[in-house]
């Protein structure tokens, strides 16, 4: 097995692909399933391939998440996309995917001038599901999720990603998802989620001047967590998952402004290490009181919106501090209703307890109108 260390930190390239493994669900579209011993994958659909999973194990912990990740780029537009990062690498500045209905690429800029590049046809492929248009409760259109993995010697690429699409016309896609990187030569790690599809690209808006429209669907992201005393884990226990949940947005164009919560938020394929040398996996869906609140933000005259104000609650913690961003962009397909019929974007926080837990988040979300047609 390779090993990949990331600071105080020592990940498995096996617990990287089980981290973000667990039986289909993944980016944005439903609930994941319990993991399956060898997943059946169709290789008619978007992704194709198998891959053979391994626990791992997390061999040491970090005594605190800001000691890991060092700078955040927050929302940053094209599509849109960012990340979390460590000092060795640098913000997103752009993700470019492309869909044909039986490849899937995708590829994360950085401002350094480094990338990420996945593609479905060449890297490993695993636990896909595909989904008919009535299994997709955001717009009723067919859709495919999965998991992209990249390893070469030291360095893993991992990415949950989801795409929908209109049943007469694949180049009218939604893809959207998140990515683990570690690069083990230089000890970096990087945290991140995209959007991207052609309704969603710097192309002219004509917004509506009155009235609201309300956005409901999911949402997905990674982890990372360090207890403290006030959670059910052992204080100092590290832990790294995923998550997803419902998000519901209120936009007012008279206003110009946008604001948004993620709820029934649960999370699941938790890796995790005690402060005695302890592991464990989790890869089943567990449900948390946890909510995002994401402040109202501007929405600006070619269709994005964002800022910083990311609200993390917990009806039975004490969080004494909480910051983040979100951004996201309005499709640019009107409804029914004379509305953007659809708003997907990224939203990143991190939060203390007054126990001394902390966490790290980053995902990505997606909602349509009622009218989405």
């Amino acid at each position: 097995m390779k090993y990949v260390h990331l600071g105080a930190i020592t990940l498995s390239v096996g617990v990287l692909l089980s981290a973000c493994g667990g039986g289909g669900g993944g980016a944005m579209i439903e609930t994941p399933r319990p993991p399956d011993p060898a997943p059946s994958l169709d290789t008619q659909n978007a992704f194709s391939g198998s891959a053979s999973r391994d626990s791992g194990a997390i061999t040491e912990r970090q005594s605190s998440l800001t000691e890991v990740i060092r700078g955040s780029s927050g929302p940053v537009f094209g599509s849109v996309s960012q990340n979390y990062y460590t000092a060795g690498l640098s913000a997103a500045r752009r993700v470019n995917t492309t869909f044909t209905g039986d490849r899937f690429t995708l590829q994360v800029n950085r401002q350094d001038g480094s990338a990420v590049n996945l593609d479905s046809a060449r890297d490993t492929v695993f636990d896909v599901v595909t989904y008919s248009p009535s299994e997709n409760t955001v717009t009723d259109r067919p859709s495919v999720d999965g998991y992209i993995a990249k390893v070469s010697g030291n360095t893993a690429t991992v990415a949950a990603v989801g795409v929908e699409w209109s049943s007469t016309d694949y180049t009218d896609y939604l893809a959207g998802g998140y990515w683990i990187h570690f690069d083990g030569n230089s000890n970096d790690l990087e945290l991140g989620a995209f959007i991207d599809g052609p309704a969603f690209e710097d192309l002219t808006h004509n917004l509506p001047v009155t009235g609201t429209a309300t956005y409901n669907g999911r949402a997905g992201g990674l982890y990372l967590g360090m207890s403290g005393t006030d959670t059910v884990s052992t204080p100092g226990t590290f832990e790294e998952g995923q998550y997803q949940g419902n998000v519901r947005l209120t936009a007012d164009f008279g206003t110009s402004q946008i604001s948004g919560r993620i709820y029934n938020v649960g999370v699941y394929n938790i890796n995790g290490i005690e402060t005695n040398g302890n592991t464990y996996f989790d890869p089943y869906l567990t449900s948390t009181d946890y909510e995002a609140h994401l402040a109202s933000v501007s929405i600006n005259p070619n269709g994005t919106f964002g800022g910083a104000g990311v609200r993390v609650t917990h009806p039975d913690l004490t969080i004494t501090s909480s910051t983040g961003s979100w951004g996201g962009r309005f499709s640019n397909v009107n409804d029914s209703a004379g509305n953007p019929r659809a708003a997907a974007g990224t939203h990143a926080a991190y939060f203390t307890t007054a126990g001394g837990s902390e966490a790290i988040l980053t995902g990505a979300f997606y909602g349509a109108t009622e009218q989405f047609e």
